[in-house]
């Protein structure tokens, strides 16, 4: 048994139905891309899954593509879990995270950083003063 108390082979079985919905998500995400008039080149190394080149501007992309997971019986209550980038390299290049759900939608997650995010949102409140999870505008 290992930490998270699963044999070796039921790891291998649950990582590789992630890689399969790792690579389902590039493939919708690269779809939208190509229809909103980008160049699309997917499978580069590291934390990098698609490389946009827009058509008409000449503008570069690049995009790392997650699965929208959510924990329904959580405190999240259905909403997105956020999974950051967490390589070095973005210190020297802008790479976008897309998560792409179940409805095969596309979702940009929030860029400029935690304390910005507080800023500019609030979590609202029920009538008790409990978190709701939903997100509003300051």
């Amino acid at each position: 048994m290992t930490s998270n108390n699963l044999d070796k082979e039921t790891q291998i079985r649950n990582g590789k139905g992630t890689q399969q919905k790792g690579d389902w998500c590039e493939l919708i995400a690269a779809a939208y891309f190509r229809k909103n008039n980008y160049h699309v080149f997917s499978r580069m190394s590291g934390p990098i899954d698609l490389v946009l080149i827009h058509q008409l501007t000449g503008e570069t992309r690049y995009i790392d593509v997650k699965y929208k997971n959510t924990r329904k019986a959580m405190k999240t209550k259905g909403l997105r879990i956020n999974r950051p980038v967490t390589t070095p390299l973005k210190k020297f290049i802008k790479i976008e995270v897309v998560y792409v759900g179940d409805d095969c939608q596309l979702e940009k997650a929030y860029a400029k950083g935690a304390k910005k995010w507080h800023t500019e949102f609030k979590i609202d409140r029920d009538s008790t003063g409990q978190y709701n999870g939903k997100v509003v505008k300051k």
